[in-house]
């Protein structure tokens, strides 16, 4: 598809048609709940995209008992998160194992089954990504109080939208029409390949504030 458009265009192709037609399909072919991670990502796929210092990849040492979930551990083991700078900052393995959130510090009211939650890393704008150690979920914890708020089916969900996001920082400027529509058809992507099992109670999503997603639809 890609060579297809750089045809077209005299062998040049702007960098949101490129983005455009790797990220439609995906919104259209989001895949169906799994009892493995829902994507199958290699870590050289990471590692090619963020540089292979800035993809973590832990060991058993780093999994608390409450990581009963074996495939969200295997991800972590053999592919592992990326380290997106104005997004997501996994936790360093090297300094703790990863700790639940009834561990110190606790700065905020905790949620209920917290002894279950693992602080994953922290996200942009004052916020966390909480691990349901049982079901492998990605939440959103922020300072606003002890609710957590969907974020990922799982973190392989969570690691293809750091991927997208990493492109789309590259690729496109963000004072362009072309960023805006970018910025929709990424938004809608996102919203397909990480929505949660049960649907939130709220239209509020952490993707449609990172990229000031105002309209409704990509069309």
């Amino acid at each position: 598809l890609l060579a297809a458009l750089a045809e077209a265009a005299g062998g040049e192709s702007a960098p949101y048609r490129k983005a455009a037609a790797l990220l439609r399909p995906l919104s259209l072919t989001a895949p169906a709940p799994h009892p493995d991670v829902v994507l199958s990502l290699p870590h050289r796929l990471l590692a090619q995209e963020f540089g292979a210092a800035a993809v973590v990849r832990f060991e058993e040492i780093d999994f608390p008992p409450a990581l009963t979930h074996e495939p969200t551990r295997r991800f972590l083991r053999e592919t592992g998160l990326p380290e997106a700078d104005r997004v997501f900052r996994p936790a360093d393995p090297d300094d703790a194992p990863l700790p639940t959130l009834t561990e110190p510090p606790q700065p905020r009211e905790l949620p209920p089954a917290a002894d279950r939650l693992i602080r994953l890393g922290d996200l942009t704008g004052d916020a966390e990504a909480v691990l349901d150690g049982a079901t492998g979920e990605v939440r959103l914890r922020t300072a606003q109080g002890p609710a957590l708020h969907p974020l990922a089916k799982d973190v392989s969900t969570l690691a293809c939208a750091l991927w997208l996001l990493h492109g789309e920082d590259r690729d496109t400027a963000p004072t362009t029409d072309a960023y805006d529509r970018l910025a929709l058809l990424l938004h809608h992507t996102l919203t397909a390949i990480s929505a949660p099992p049960t649907p939130p109670a709220t239209t509020w999503h952490f993707w449609t504030s990172l990229l000031s997603v105002k309209a409704p639809d990509i069309s």
